[in-house]
């Protein structure tokens, strides 16, 4: 049974020792990113990760554990000597530069751990009726929400500069399907473009006209669907990237983060 008022008290310790602090490591004693570190970031307070894969351009995914381990959806727990971990229920995008100039490794976990902790984030629910763990998840998702989108703008450019850069999926969606919901989309019409999307298992840049989609990683290979609100619009092999295009033209194109859902089918 959830203690209500400890978890209240947990929270207003971790509000009380927010800060805007990020120290660095003296470039001698940096060291190399590597699958399977857990990374403790120099913030105020200290925030910890959990690396399960590098792209080639430098792009690192991690998933962020917390100390603060009842104020969290997910249920398995890490124990790294005095330390006891949990997960957090989303991933996070970090620069391999950053993490090296910000973070420091504190343990290595096997493989199979790993797998763990990537099956429990991806079962557990990013939103709860518990309202300090409700708030707990956002003011964490805050503290890595730029990171995370910085670090994606500049692998993006860093791809497109590449002329081996491969054109990834590309879905069009047909003028019928846009036309059906366009009630719904025109309760995004704002005076502002915003440039970054965050769904709820993907991420993307939106571009002239499209919207460039980045899938995890071991999504790669696997049978996925997706749907534009109750549409299917593809259901086939996965590939990392995905570009739709197409877009109605709106201002904004924050529907597709509640509305573009990509489901995993199998192998």
């Amino acid at each position: 049974m959830l203690d209500i008022k400890q978890l209240k008290a947990s929270l207003k310790l971790y509000k009380d020792s927010l800060g805007s602090d990020r120290l660095k490591v003296k470039e001698s004693a940096r060291v190399p990113v590597q699958v399977g570190q857990i990374r403790v970031l120099f913030w105020m307070p200290e925030e910890y990760v959990l690396i399960f894969h590098i792209e080639d351009e430098g792009l690192v995914h991690a998933v962020p554990l917390t100390e603060w381990v009842s104020l969290t959806t997910c249920s398995i727990r890490i124990h790294i000597r005095h330390y006891t971990f949990a997960p957090l229920p989303f991933i996070v995008y970090l620069r391999k530069e950053l993490l090296e100039q910000e973070s420091y490794p504190i343990a290595i976990v096997r493989q199979e751990t790993i797998e763990k902790v990537l099956k429990d984030v991806d079962m557990s629910p990013t939103w709860s009726a518990i309202k300090p763990i409700r708030d707990f998840l956002k003011l964490v998702w805050k503290r890595y929400e730029d990171i995370t989108l910085s670090s994606l703008f500049y692998t993006h450019i860093q791809r497109e500069k590449q002329e081996e850069t491969t054109k990834g999926l590309v879905i069009q969606l047909l003028p019928y399907v846009i036309q059906k919901y366009t009630s719904q989309l025109q309760a995004y019409q704002r005076a502002a473009q915003t440039k970054a999307l965050k769904g709820k298992n993907w991420f993307g840049v939106v571009e002239e006209g499209k919207v460039v989609i980045y899938l995890p990683a071991e999504y790669e290979g696997k049978k996925v669907r997706i749907k534009f609100f109750e549409d299917v619009i593809y259901e086939g092999p996965a590939n990392t990237k995905v570009v739709l295009e197409n877009l109605p033209d709106l201002p904004s194109h924050e529907y597709l983060e509640e509305d573009l859902h990509v489901e995993v089918l199998g192998d």
